[in-house]
C-alpha cells in the first residue's frame, strides 16, 4: 500500500469518526437544526394557543430520553406564567405543561414554597444557635392548591395553606428531650414573628456523624426525630414523654397501612 492510499484510508478514518461523534452527541443533545425547528414550532404554537399570556421563548434543550425537545417559555407580564412546550426532532408539537404547572398553580406553590425556605433560613437560623443542617417552613403536604392565587404576594402572617416547620440539625445530645427543647425554641421564634404553623417535624443527628465536607452525604442512620407533632400538643406537659409516645404511634401507623 503507497503512502498516498494511506493518507486517504487516514482521512476517510478520521472523517468517519467525526460523524460517529456527531451522531452521539446528537444523539443526548440535539442538534442545531432540529433546536431552531423546536423553537419555532413552540413560537407558531403559543401566537396560537396563548397569545394573550404575551409568552417568551427562554430556553429550549434537547430530552435524550424521549428524543424531543422542550422549549421553556415565560410570560412577561406574569411571573407564574411560566410552562414547557414539547416538540419532536421534526418541528411537531407533542403537548404542553400548561394545566399541570400554571392551571393548576404548581409555578405559584414552587415560587411560594422557595420564598418560604428562604424566610426561614434568615428567621430560624439568625435566632438560634443550634448546629443546622436543614431548616424550611413549608405548607401542608396536604394543602389545597386551588386556594394560591397566580402572581400572589405572600403573606407569611396569614398564609394561604398551612405551615409547617421543618428542622434537621446535630448535636451531642440526642434525645426526645432535645427534640422538644428545639420544638420550643421554634415556637417561641414564630410566636413572636407572629407566625402560624400547624406541625413540627424536628430531625438530630448525631455531632460525630457531621460530614467533614459539604460534598458528603448526611447519614440519618443513628438519628432521632418527630414528624408532623401538632402545634396544638405544644402545650403538654412532659413535652419529651408526648413527642417520643405520638411518634412511636405515627411510625406504627404508617407501618401498618404499608402492610396492607
Amino acid at each position: 500500500m503507497n503512502l498516498k492510499m494511506k493518507k486517504i484510508l487516514a482521512g476517510a478514518l478520521g472523517f468517519g469518526l467525526i460523524i460517529l461523534l456527531l451522531l452521539f452527541v446528537n444523539s443526548f443533545a440535539g442538534n442545531p437544526v432540529s433546536n431552531a425547528l423546536a423553537k419555532k414550532a413552540a413560537q407558531q404554537y403559543i401566537d396560537t394557543k396563548y397569545s394573550d399570556l404575551n409568552l417568551k421563548i427562554e430556553k429550549s434543550n434537547y430530552n435524550f430520553k424521549f428524543s424531543s425537545y422542550f422549549v421553556f417559555v415565560q410570560s412577561g407580564t406574569s411571573e407564574d406564567t411560566a410552562f414547557s412546550i414539547y416538540v419532536d426532532s421534526y418541528g411537531n408539537v407533542i403537548r404542553d405543561d400548561y394545566e399541570y404547572k400554571v392551571a393548576n398553580n404548581f409555578t405559584t406553590f414552587r415560587r411560594l414554597d422557595e420564598e418560604l425556605r428562604e424566610i426561614a433560613k434568615d428567621m430560624i437560623g439568625g435566632e438560634l444557635d443550634y448546629d443546622f443542617d436543614h431548616i424550611s417552613l413549608p405548607f401542608v403536604k396536604e394543602g389545597d392548591s386551588t386556594k394560591l392565587e397566580r402572581d400572589m404576594t405572600l403573606d407569611i402572617h396569614n398564609p394561604p395553606l398551612p405551615l409547617t416547620i421543618d428542622v434537621t440539625l446535630f448535636s451531642h445530645d440526642v434525645s426526645f428531650s432535645k427534640i422538644a427543647e428545639v420544638a420550643k425554641a421554634l415556637e417561641a421564634v414564630l410566636h413572636e414573628r407572629d407566625i402560624p404553623v400547624r406541625e413540627y417535624s424536628i430531625r438530630i443527628l448525631p455531632l460525630s456523624d457531621k460530614p467533614q465536607s459539604e460534598n458528603q452525604a448526611v447519614s440519618w442512620v443513628n438519628s432521632l426525630s418527630v414528624s408532623y407533632f401538632p402545634t396544638e400538643r405544644m402545650g403538654e406537659a412532659n413535652l419529651p414523654q408526648v413527642m417520643e409516645q405520638f411518634e412511636t404511634g405515627r411510625v406504627a401507623e404508617v407501618n401498618a397501612k404499608d402492610k396492607k
